[in-house]
């Protein structure tokens, strides 16, 4: 499985961490709702349009909101860019952690803040993590823009 099939296996996962209702997520990458919905249901292809143009404004609001976006730079890292760094094990542990508390950052029951240290720190205790690793996700991923945009382009595969 590549990048942009991985982002889409996950994307109701990392729009939920973000924060964004499908109607923002859309207003964001340029499709509709209805769209989104789609894709996050599989009826849909993710195209690699859609794939650089989602990755870019993730980018964004990483870049934007470095504080209360640990957790989506760690879902990233974990389920998109480096899945192979991680045990079946350790990614199904925070899959599950995860799917049960990014709801409620949509529901404004908690911000995403608060969230992001949960899910980091609980990524930690399990032992998935550690400070050092999350701190350097966080580098790779703001000095890793180009990376996955010149993969993307280059393979044309996705």
């Amino acid at each position: 499985m590549n990048e942009v099939e991985r982002l889409q296996e996950h994307m109701l996962l990392i729009r939920r961490a973000v924060g964004w209702t499908a109607e923002e997520f859309g207003r964001r990458i340029g499709v509709t709702r209805q769209t989104v919905n789609n894709l996050e249901a599989k009826r849909n292809k993710l195209t690699k349009a859609q794939y650089i143009a989602i990755r870019s404004s993730l980018d964004v609001e990483i870049r934007q909101h470095p504080d209360d976006t640990e957790m989506l730079r760690l879902i990233m890292d974990v389920f998109v860019d480096h899945p192979d760094r991680y045990s079946e094990k350790d990614r199904e542990a925070l899959l599950t952690r995860a799917s049960m508390i990014t709801p409620s950052i949509l529901a404004g029951t908690t911000t995403r803040g608060e969230v992001s240290k949960e899910l980091t720190g609980a990524a930690m205790a399990m032992g998935i993590i550690t400070g050092a690793m999350l701190a350097s996700i966080g580098m790779v991923m703001i000095d890793g823009v180009i990376e996955w945009l010149f993969d993307a382009i280059i393979d044309k595969n996705k």
